[in-house]
Formats: structure tokens, C-alpha cells, sequence
């Protein structure tokens, strides 16, 4: 059985529907993307390492997370800190602003609750973490988290990466720009956003993403064009790319990037090729976009879920 670890924030989403009515649920990047994978491939053994506080809400994310099959023996509850908030708004387009709670979450604490050797007896196929995972930490805890990440490599683990580039959460585009490399040169799959290029790297097309990640020896490249689609790189240059096919209705786009993520790294480790990977993604959060919130209705991935393969591998 596969083993997936997602690294991050999870945290509690405040979201007002057509009719004022305040609606509560769980999200947060990489843990709608571990979510995901789970839903596609139930069979996988997903696990999410973070942090929690002891209030009401954080409790209640657990029983949430065991609902959805996602393990929590690398949850740590923090006896200081809770559990951090946002609130979403949606224009009539579906694209949606945030506002947020989270200065002194648990998460943000989480990584001193850990050693460097946290996760050096298990045996995780893949590990998925974002450039938001490394900047709600601080300087020294992005250093041990790297440093755990590198060990789970040196034993064979993939590195999955995506930058999601958000300003208010770094110093400056400098600050961002250090540890956003540093994370790309443990990398094995990355899948950067071309906008997000664009801010940091007045990177224009994907072939200009492609030739910055071929510095950092980045095996497998998806590269994110928004409306232009998808291209999918390894070292030497395109595989394939996927266009952009957009939704029947755009209802909500909050969680439609962490779903292609989870739904991409499921398959692919699933033994499915980054060709039919990206389709099975792009199809997936074509859908997510239809619903409100970043984590849809179980009923709606039912049509999604992957027919176990013995491969249990990337090639």
C-alpha cells in the first residue's frame, strides 16, 4: 500500500452563501490536496503532519480528518495556540478573496514539536508540501522542515512542491525567491503556477519555467498556465500539454488548484502516466469549481475514484 504525506496548515473556513448564512468547514493548501488523494485512491495511506490547538474547532477538525481517511498520528496539539481562521468571499466569476487569522496559529509552531528524525522510520512513497507550508514558519524551522525532507529523499521518498506564491505571507519577493529554490532543489515533482513565475521571476511563458526548474534538476515539471492550460516537462522538454477546458459554471475557485495537485500526485503514484495523471486532474477540478468551498461533497469524487493498479510507483 502507497503512503502519502501532506505538510501544512489546516485551518478553519468561515464562507457566507447567497443567503447570509455563515458556513463552516476545514481547508488550508496542502490539506485540501490530501483530501483529494484519498478520495481518488482510498486504498493509499494519506497522512497529514501538522499542528492543532485544544479549542473546540481543532477537535472537531480531527473528527473531520477521520472522516475523510486521512491518518492524524502527526497532528500535535499545542497547549498555547489554536487553530487558525480565514473567511472567503466569491464575486459572481467565482474567483474569491480571503481574510485571515492565523498569525500565531498552531501551525505556524508546529515543526518545534518535531525532530529531524519524525519521519525517518516510515516508509512514505511521496511528500507534498507548498511554498505556503515554508512561509508561515519561521527561519528556523523552514531549515528543519528542508532538512526532514531531505532525509525522507536520501531513503528514496519523491518531493512533490508547489510554490503557491502568496505575498503577505513572505518579507519581500527576496525572501520568497531564497526559500522558494531552496525547496525546488529537493524537488522531484514541482508544480509551479505560471503567475506565480511571472511576480517573482518575470518568467513569461512555461518554457521560461521550465529552463529556471532544469537548474534545480527537477525530474517532473507541471507547469500551470492558467487559460493557456498545462504543460507537463521532465529535463529534456515537453511530454505533453493539456489545454484548458473551463467548467460548465465557475461557482468557487478556492480549492480548484489543491485539487489538481492531490488528484495529479494519487494518480501518478497510482502508476498513471503524467499524460492521462494531468487529464484525470484537470477533469477532477473542473468540478470542484462548480461547488462552493474548497472541500466538495464526497458524493461528487465517487465518479473520480482510480482502479487500484500493483504499481505503487512514478515512472
Amino acid at each position: 500500500m502507497s503512503k502519502l504525506l501532506f505538510v501544512g496548515e489546516c485551518m478553519l473556513e468561515l464562507r457566507r452563501d447567497e443567503n447570509g448564512k455563515v458556513h463552516t468547514s476545514f481547508a488550508g493548501d496542502t490539506y485540501n490536496s490530501a483530501v483529494y488523494a484519498k478520495r481518488v485512491c482510498p486504498s493509499f495511506e494519506v497522512a497529514y503532519l501538522s499542528a492543532i490547538g485544544r479549542d473546540v474547532f481543532s477537535q472537531q477538525l480531527l473528527e473531520t480528518m477521520a472522516n475523510e481517511g486521512i491518518e492524524s498520528h502527526l497532528i500535535r496539539r499545542d497547549h498555547e495556540r489554536n487553530l487558525g481562521i480565514y473567511s472567503i468571499t466569491t464575486d459572481d466569476s467565482g474567483e474569491r478573496s480571503f481574510a485571515y487569522w492565523r498569525e500565531n496559529s498552531a501551525a505556524t509552531n508546529m515543526l518545534k514539536q518535531f525532530e529531524e528524525s519524525v519521519i525517518d522510520d516510515d516508509n512514505y512513497a511521496l511528500i507534498f508540501f507548498s511554498g505556503i507550508t515554508l512561509a508561515i514558519l519561521d527561519e528556523q524551522d523552514r531549515h528543519k522542515l528542508l532538512s526532514i525532507l531531505q532525509r525522507a529523499k536520501d531513503r528514496g521518498t519523491t518531493i512533490a512542491f508547489d510554490p503557491n506564491y502568496r505575498a503577505r505571507l513572505w518579507a519581500d519577493k527576496t525572501e520568497a525567491r531564497y526559500w522558494l529554490e531552496r525547496a525546488y532543489a529537493l524537488t522531484d515533482i514541482a508544480l509551479p503556477g505560471l503567475e506565480d513565475h511571472e511576480t517573482l521571476y518575470q518568467h513569461a511563458q512555461a518554457k521560461d519555467v521550465h529552463h529556471f526548474l532544469n537548474q534545480f534538476a527537477v525530474q517532473e515539471q507541471v507547469i500551470k498556465c492558467g487559460a493557456r492550460g498545462i504543460d507537463i516537462c521532465d529535463i529534456n522538454g515537453m511530454i505533453c500539454h493539456q489545454a484548458f477546458e473551463p467548467a460548465a459554471i465557475q461557482k468557487d475557485t478556492t480549492g480548484a488548484g489543491d485539487a489538481f495537485a492531490g488528484v495529479y500526485l494519487s494518480s501518478r503514484l497510482n502508476g498513471y502516466s503524467s499524460e492521462d495523471a494531468v487529464e484525470h486532474a484537470s477533469k477532477f477540478a473542473a468540478v470542484v469549481v462548480q461547488h462552493p468551498g474548497a472541500i466538495i461533497q464526497l458524493r461528487l469524487s465517487e465518479h473520480f475514484v482510480l482502479p487500484l493498479t500493483n504499481t505503487n510507483s512514478i515512472k
